[in-house]
């Protein structure tokens, strides 16, 4: 007997394939009803404009109190972590996000996309409190992170690092030397360390050995005035490092992990991390992270292996041809830098002999040319060479260190601590300044001669180039600078 209700199908009529025919015929097939801002917002919830819908109290991490409230906080992170999967292992879809959040008074956990059992903090200093946020769930909650532009007043903000923000500041409790704290200060466990980042390494695929997959890891080198050492960022951590400049980034880390390891060659290394209890923060502003800038400088100033030449400083034509030349020794060019006026820049004339010169054996160890990129010098026989750690080309200058010293009736200067012009370069090299090689040698060398152009010769040129120059009677025009506190040498004369 057949039944007398109605089948589903009979509900619903049935879809016909679209063919790609215009048919006017077809009935006109109705959406969904969600308009096209609606699917954006849906699809790219980071398009919508952050605007919470209700009213939230503002007010610091050490005034929030518990229980049901709409708080607003403003802060920066200084740890995070996935613990979704095992440690120091990508992160899975249902892995959440520890967030660790500073504004000076206080630090408070978050997670994110986590449980409840999961929302639990552990021995976090300065953090009593936590969060959780759920996107789903929690319509009320919200999270926003920041991109401040460099040097203005919310990138400068927020950055006095806890235990600092008193009146009568004297010294930050736990903090200590580098050198201390690699020795046996991690044995503490409370430990800080203030230190400037190095150098920053390119990313590194390692494939555990007890573990299966892969892991990424960056190794950040890190100083201060007394020691060095490497940290070691894994994983979700590494884009971190990507905004840090090397000499200039300032690091506050507290409670870092620190382990000890014997090298291959037999050697103990000691390498710092960065563990579930650890806080960073980057650069802080208080009186000892100035101090260590100034400090870091200094330090800069002494090592490093190329010194650009100060540009828009002096007039080279009138320094060499003008008529107020004065021809210094090299005593009386140390009086007046240091004793006489020394803030005040000024020029002046050397007669000297070139008494060493290294051509040759930064020929042979192919440091001839020299940079720095990343933080790591870049040394190669040409003008120009690849950056190892960002893959990057960079533009080589002559290397000061090919000259060894010049002297006088009075005295001895160090030819690696002079900033070299380009012209000066061609001058000192080739004996005659470039419009001036050009102009004479036009017919018997069509090649303008240059420091560059050494990179063409051969070891017999070179070593000709090397003993032309030895012994040799010099007249040096330069100029003091006072913001480098070093000779720059305008221009040569033989």
């Amino acid at each position: 007997m057949a039944s007398h209700f109605p089948s589903i199908q009979s509900f619903y009529s049935r879809e016909v394939a679209s063919n790609g025919v215009n048919d006017s015929s077809s009935p006109t097939r109705v959406g969904d009803g969600f308009t096209a801002s609606e699917v954006e917002a849906l699809t790219n919830p980071l398009s919508r404009p952050f605007q919470p819908s209700r009213c939230y109290d503002v007010c610091t991490i050490a005034e929030l109190q518990t229980g049901p409230h709409d708080y607003r906080i403003t802060g920066r992170l200084v740890n995070f972590s996935s613990t979704g999967g095992p440690h120091r292992t990508p992160a899975s879809p249902e892995s959440c996000y520890f967030l660790v959040i500073c504004d000076g008074t206080a630090a408070m956990a978050a997670t994110a996309i986590a449980a409840e059992n999961q929302a639990e903090i552990g021995h976090i200093p300065y953090c009593s409190v936590a969060t959780t946020i759920y996107p789903g769930r929690n319509g009320a909650t919200h999270i926003e992170f920041h991109v401040d532009q460099a040097g203005s007043e919310e990138d400068c903000s927020l950055r006095l690092p806890l235990e600092a923000n008193t009146e009568k500041y004297e010294y930050l409790p736990g903090l200590m030397t580098l050198k201390s704290f690699l020795a046996s200060g991690y044995d503490l466990g409370e430990g800080k360390i203030l230190v400037c980042v190095q150098s920053v390494g390119p990313r590194r695929t390692i494939h555990p050995k007890k573990k299966e997959g892969t892991l990424g890891l960056v190794e950040v080198g890190i100083y201060d005035d007394t020691a060095r050492c490497v940290m070691k960022l894994w994983q979700d951590k590494i884009p971190s490092a990507k905004s840090w400049v090397p000499n200039q980034t300032i690091l506050l880390i507290s409670r870092p992990s620190c382990r000890q390891y014997t090298s291959r060659q037999g050697g103990v290394n000691v390498e710092v991390g960065v563990g579930y209890s650890t806080i960073i923060d980057v650069d802080p502003d208080f009186p000892d992270a100035i101090w260590l800038r100034s400090k870091i400088q200094d330090m800069a100033k002494k090592r490093s292996i190329m010194v650009p030449f100060p540009a828009d400083i002096w007039n080279l034509q009138s320094a060499m041809y003008g008529p107020n030349r004065t021809l210094y020794t090299l005593a009386e060019l140390e009086d007046q830098a240091r004793n006489r006026d020394p803030a005040s820049n000024f020029t002046g004339k050397l007669s000297v002999v070139v008494y060493e010169m290294n051509l040759m054996e930064h020929w042979r160890r192919c440091t001839t040319y020299c940079n720095e990129c990343c933080g790591i010098p870049l040394y190669a026989n040409k003008p120009t060479a690849i950056c190892k750690n960002c893959d990057s080309q960079r533009d080589l200058s002559l290397n000061p260190r090919v000259l060894g010293s010049f002297l006088d009736e009075s005295g001895m200067i160090i030819g690696q601590k002079l900033i070299w012009n380009d012209e000066a370069w061609n001058q000192f090299l080739f004996g005659l300044p470039i419009e001036e090689t050009t102009a004479s040698h036009e017919q018997a060398n069509p090649t303008q001669q240059s420091w560059k152009d050494i990179a063409t010769f051969n070891t017999d040129s070179m070593r000709d180039l090397e003993m032309q120059l030895l012994y040799s009677r010099v007249t040096l025009t330069f100029g003091w600078s006072t913001e480098l506190g070093r000779l720059c040498i305008l221009g040569v004369e033989w």
